[in-house]
């Protein structure tokens, strides 16, 4: 009897050892947890990460005519620092169309205009978004910034002999490639992770200026008659509408 009482005493203890241990490694590793997911959540706040999807209306201010009739693919991704609950401050990586399209008046047969000025550029948008309520579920947005681009491919398409007298694909090789675009727009936060935006974009910097003018050529000389189309400069105008969805 003495015997079975010392061993339940024992197998007592040993279950209260057990106890104390496993409540001593709850109470060190579940703080622990709590503390890195505190630290995942204000990174999650703090940095996010998206990918950016959508296109745009584009035309050309100085190439004579009117109307955001080209139609462009824009796509890329996108980092954000929140700065606060109402603003924040973002980068973007974006592959985007830019250019004009003309087309001809078909009831004229004089209308000889058919003409594409397609450039293909990659640039890195740098913009300050505010909020005017706290960031929620849905919630509305307007940023502003500026863009910094390059052309990485171009091509002018028109008749041999335009109706107009302007020979456009004289002037690619005078196209600077580097461009400097001020922006600006809103939009709608329907979820956490996904919003909508309507942006406009308008170059502070003219992607072709007439040699003739650049270089102060006089009047007689040579390449002022190359060039004596009357297209002086010619710069890039664009309104996009884009999904912007993060993670």
């Amino acid at each position: 009897m003495i015997i079975l009482i010392a061993e339940v005493e024992k197998l007592g203890r040993n279950i209260i050892y057990c106890l104390l241990w496993a409540t001593l490694i709850f109470l060190y590793v579940m703080p622990q947890q709590a503390e890195a997911q505190s630290r995942r959540h204000r990174y999650q706040q703090r940095f996010k990460a998206g990918l950016i999807l959508g296109g745009n209306l584009s035309q050309v201010d100085g190439d004579g005519y009117h109307g955001f009739h080209k139609s462009n693919l824009q796509f890329g991704i996108s980092g954000t620092a929140i700065l606060n609950e109402h603003s924040e401050i973002g980068v973007e990586f974006i592959y985007a169309g830019r250019g004009c399209k003309v087309a001809s008046e078909r009831s004229s047969g004089l209308a000889k205009r058919d003409r594409l000025i397609d450039l293909r550029y990659m640039e890195v948008p740098i913009l300050f978004r505010y909020r005017p309520s706290p960031e929620a579920p849905s919630s509305s947005l307007i940023e502003a910034g500026i863009s910094f681009g390059r052309i990485i491919s171009s091509r002018v398409i028109e008749p041999i002999a335009p109706g107009d007298g302007n020979t456009f694909r004289d002037f690619e090789p005078y196209f600077d490639s580097s461009e400097v675009t001020l922006l600006a727009g809103g939009g709608y936060q329907i979820s956490r992770r996904l919003n909508f935006k309507l942006r406009f974009g308008f170059a502070l910097t003219q992607f072709y200026r007439n040699p003739a003018i650049k270089e102060k050529q006089p009047v007689n000389s040579f390449l002022a008659a190359a060039s004596s189309n009357s297209i002086a400069f010619m710069r890039n105008y664009y309104l996009a509408l884009m999904a912007h969805y993060q993670f």
